[in-house]
């Protein structure tokens, strides 16, 4: 995906010009406080971005996304409380190799060592973490994650897979494309978030309702 807004199918709620600022201004302040985590991971300065942000049907992301045949290093978190679904974040793997190396000073990486999972699925808990808190703190909502799960599989398995934990209550998900940029490496994430039609109603509402105060 490049610098420009995902592109929405037909079927799907096209975001007004504010709701979509008010998404990319909250990732935008999630990966700024994810930025300085993993700065202290890496002992050096990261800088952090979203790219594009808006929604799409969940049978295209693997499509939009440019991972329909390749492996990726996802990590899904439930969100509960007000909000109820699941996010889900991951990595292509040359994104995911650069962001080991970053962390532990590794040459080789091989994603499939525990210990590399391990990395993966910490930065994702921290990642998440700050960009649910950050989304709580802007609509004044009590929510938070779960523990992480970690997967090093094709994106659609993983997707089915959280499909089949949220007994299929999601059409369609939130896309925010992210880039970091560590020890001058590019390092791709992109953050998958869906809602179940409840808690994704509420979730414009919310914004909507900043629009008209």
């Amino acid at each position: 995906m490049g610098k420009e807004e995902i592109s929405m199918g037909k079927e799907i709620r096209k975001l007004s010009e504010f709701e979509y600022g008010a998404l990319k201004e909250i990732g935008n302040i999630g990966m700024g406080n994810s930025a300085t985590s993993l700065s202290k991971l890496t002992n050096t300065t990261v800088h952090a971005n979203i790219l594009g942000a808006g929604f799409e049907l969940i049978e295209n992301i693997p499509k939009i996304t440019g991972t329909s045949d390749s492996l990726v290093m996802g990590t899904f978190m439930h969100i509960k409380k007000e909000l109820n679904g699941y996010i889900l974040i991951f990595f292509p793997e040359d994104s995911a190799r650069n962001l080991c190396q970053a962390v532990t000073g590794e040459g080789e990486v091989n994603l499939a060592d525990r210990i590399n999972r391990s990395v993966i699925e910490e930065v994702s808990h921290i990642l998440a973490g700050t960009y649910i808190s950050s989304l709580a703190d802007f609509l004044h909502m009590d929510v938070s994650i779960s523990t992480p799960y970690n997967a090093y599989d094709m994106l659609g398995s993983i997707l089915n897979y959280v499909l089949t934990e949220m007994c299929c209550k999601a059409d369609l998900a939130l896309i925010l494309d992210s880039e970091f940029l560590v020890k001058e490496n590019k390092i791709e994430g992109i953050f998958v978030t869906l809602f179940d039609p409840f808690s994704l109603d509420q979730l414009l509402e919310k914004i909507n309702q900043m629009l008209n105060k």
